[in-house]
């Protein structure tokens, strides 16, 4: 019997990367407005303000948008794959995070990170981590233990 794909409440993975992809595309779009304002280089240390507090540049708002339609799409494709999204994504917001630590005040902060923008994604990227690597447990060990059994009903069939 066929293991059903778990729903969007029913996985955390699928239902965090939906939420964080439309957060990430709210900033990243709204972002791109502000960006642009006072003619900022797309690759700079300086930036518009986001609500006054976030500190952004194209490049910035790229990354943000782009990781925004990889989440979305695999927060309504399946379990696995929203699993997968959410550590990817995840540990890119780390390293962001990290990158914007080591670089905040040099002119090699080329995403005009400034705090809050590394606080944003050191946290958004360790729920996501966490998120992958700790839920959907059992979802994943059915969806997986399924996959198997189709696998070997194909190669049976195949082989005679």
């Amino acid at each position: 019997m066929a293991v059903k794909e778990p729903g969007i409440t029913a996985s955390p993975n699928r239902g965090l990367a939906l939420t964080v992809g439309a957060i990430l595309a709210i900033w990243g779009i709204l972002g791109f407005f502000f960006a642009g304002e006072g003619g900022h280089a797309f690759f700079g240390n300086e930036g518009g303000y986001l609500w006054g507090v976030f500190l952004v540049n194209p490049a910035l708002c790229l990354v943000w948008t782009l990781l925004a339609a990889a989440m979305l799409i695999g927060g309504l494709g399946t379990t696995i794959g929203s699993r997968n999204l959410n550590l990817l994504a995840g540990v890119v917001l780390l390293v962001l995070a990290l990158y914007g630590l080591l670089f905040m005040n040099t002119s090699a902060n080329v995403f005009a990170l400034n705090a809050v923008d590394n606080g944003f994604n050191a946290i958004v990227g360790f729920v996501l981590l966490l998120t992958a690597l700790a839920a959907d447990r059992e979802n994943l060990r059915a969806l997986r233990a399924d996959r198997d059994d189709l696998d070997a009903l194909r190669a049976e069939a195949a082989h005679g």
